[in-house]
């Protein structure tokens, strides 16, 4: 991936053929937020707020730890919180555990689909697939998803109306965009209540990059405060 100003650059295995796009860049200046902010000030209040968990599969193993932390924190601070994730290998996984490790009743997954990732699932943890979703649902989700994502988010329309056919590279790129989506927007069929807050932990050489790139250009589509590690590094001591 190479940065281009306000946009990055990736390159894309789509049906067997390798193509280039281009995705809007994240804004990631250091926010210096502290728990006194007014984002984290206005969940407090919230009477069941939606804190997204979630990350790059390419967790250094010295973080494992400050995400667990963080977590537990969060889960104490937020007590009423739901916190959803996408029940990915790495950041969504420790996330997961140490939510779970407090209160799996607490842990909301979304996944692509109701096979995905079924050992990494705490147990008592909710679980919605996209195969749960209603058309109308999935449709508006990938408007969504080609605003935050044009170069990628074609992928999704593509997964929408080939949905319950033979699966292929560019589906399931697609059916893994939209999960990020959803996390964000919510489903009302599947009683997903959009979310209030996010909270990741970004791959420092390719913080714009893959999936949680993506969820985070939705977060701020959607006027949504996000914390990644340069801001709550501090928070959970």
């Amino acid at each position: 991936m190479v940065s281009l100003g306000h946009h990055v650059t990736m390159w894309r295995d789509v049906g067997g053929t390798i193509v280039k796009c281009v995705e809007p860049a994240l804004n990631l200046v250091p926010s210096r937020r502290v728990p006194s902010t007014p984002e984290l000030t206005t969940l407090a209040r919230h009477q069941r707020p939606v804190i997204l968990l979630e990350g790059t599969r390419r967790l250094p193993d010295d973080a494992r730890e400050s995400l667990g932390r963080l977590a537990r924190w969060l889960c104490a601070e937020f007590p009423r919180a739901v916190f959803r994730s996408g029940n990915a290998e790495g950041t969504d996984a420790v996330f997961a555990s140490a939510v779970a490790a407090v209160d799996s009743s607490r842990l909301e997954l979304v996944i692509p689909n109701v096979g995905m990732g079924r050992k990494r699932r705490p147990p008592g943890c909710r679980c919605v697939s996209l195969d749960e979703l209603l058309p109308d649902e999935l449709a508006h989700a990938a408007d969504v998803t080609r605003q935050a994502s044009p170069a990628s988010g074609r992928l999704s329309d593509y997964y929408v109306r080939t949905r319950g056919g033979p699966s292929t590279p560019a589906s399931g790129k697609g059916m893994y965009l939209l999960r990020d989506t959803i996390k964000v927007t919510g489903a009302p069929s599947a009683g997903l209540t959009p979310a209030d807050f996010g909270v990741f932990y970004v791959d420092s050489a390719a913080p714009s990059g893959g999936g949680t790139g993506h969820t985070i250009r939705v977060c701020q589509l959607r006027e949504l405060s996000v914390s990644t590690q340069r801001d709550w590094a501090e928070w959970a001591g």
